[in-house]
């Protein structure tokens, strides 16, 4: 297993990201959809946005299982922690959700601390 991490991995660890992030927005607006059904549970199955966030949580699951494959945790776990700013944010700019000036700092801070790690490991 190589120490660093490369070009592919790095590609493979922006699908988790990504895939995360576009899974918790799908969960989300299926979550809202299914509000106004009688039945809270058939009417979230029935909400094609469920399906796609189950999709890709599996195609997360595959794509983190092949870096894991390669690349060092201490290294990729880091990258993908880039999920707890980036669904906040997703959040607001999508699904005009508000954020307060703390939530938004603390995007920053993780966004900082993930380069901290990644260049403190290079």
């Amino acid at each position: 297993m190589s120490q660093t991490l490369t070009l592919s991995m790095l590609l493979l660890l922006g699908v988790c990201v990504l895939a995360e992030i576009a899974r918790e927005l799908s969960f989300k607006r299926a979550a809202l959809g299914a509000r106004t059904s009688i039945s809270y549970v058939r009417g979230l199955a029935g909400q094609p946005l469920l399906w796609l966030g189950v999709t890709l949580w599996g195609i997360e699951v595959v794509s983190w299982i092949l870096v894991l494959e390669h690349a060092p945790l201490s290294l990729a776990y880091p990258i993908l922690t880039l999920t707890y700013a980036g669904v906040p944010l997703a959040g607001a700019w999508l699904l005009r959700e508000r954020l307060t000036g703390s939530q938004i700092a603390g995007a920053a801070l993780v966004a900082l601390g993930v380069v901290i790690v990644s260049v403190a490991a290079a």
